[in-house]
């Protein structure tokens, strides 16, 4: 399989190559790696886009329904079904046939940007872009969550995240577990390396973290 970068590669793509290849001394070949990382982000991203449009467009009312909370609220098929009067097998089965839905209708673009075959497309693929597309629509009131649906929704690995922000892997792991508590500075880096704000609000006495596009 050819990379990206043999086959489209934009102005703006180009232009980062050559910022690599300047500011942190990358020959062609690295240059050429760090782009098609880049761009494999940036049309998950865009796919994930336009599965919140599928969801919205395309889903029956009922699988609209049941979707948003599957993916978007962490709910399970008991908890839905519970809360909406009806089996758990038809849950499942209506997020079922909603998810075939999705992945039926951006199998064509992930082919032609990806080169793929609809074989490698399911399960793996569609289950990452599905978690990009919840990170994007996800409302998390603790921090943890937050910094976390930041990285998911740039589709970013927690190894890049990780070096982006000058800390260990594990390290990162711990803040998007709420087991440690980032630092002002580390949260600056968040700022700088995602293009984010990330607000301090105080609620009632208690500190919040609210996040959004720069």
């Amino acid at each position: 399989m050819k990379s990206i970068s043999d086959e489209v590669i934009s102005i703006e793509e180009a232009r980062a190559a050559l910022r690599c290849m300047r500011l942190c001394s990358f020959d062609e070949e690295e240059a050429l790696e760090s782009i098609d990382s880049l761009v494999s982000r940036i049309r998950k991203v865009g796919t994930a886009k336009l599965v919140e449009e599928i969801i919205e467009k395309r889903l029956s009312e009922t699988q609209r329904l049941f979707v948003k909370e599957y993916w978007y609220s962490n709910k399970n098929t008991a908890q839905i079904a519970r809360e909406n009067g009806v089996s758990q097998a038809n849950v499942y089965r209506t997020i079922t046939r909603a998810n075939e839905t999705i992945k039926e209708l951006i199998t064509p673009l992930v082919i032609y940007h990806n080169d793929l075959v609809s074989a490698e497309i399911t399960p793996l693929y569609f289950n990452e872009i599905m978690k990009i597309t919840s990170a994007l629509k996800k409302d998390e009131a603790q921090l943890a969550g937050q910094l976390k649906n930041i990285r998911l929704s740039k589709a970013v690995t927690p190894e890049q995240a990780a070096q982006a922000v000058c800390i260990t892997v594990n390290e990162l792991e711990k803040i998007e577990n709420g087991r440690k508590m980032p630092s002002a500075e580390i949260l600056e880096r968040y700022s700088k390396a995602f293009n984010v704000e990330i607000n301090l609000k105080f609620i009632n006495g208690k500190g919040r973290y609210e996040w959004k596009e720069a």
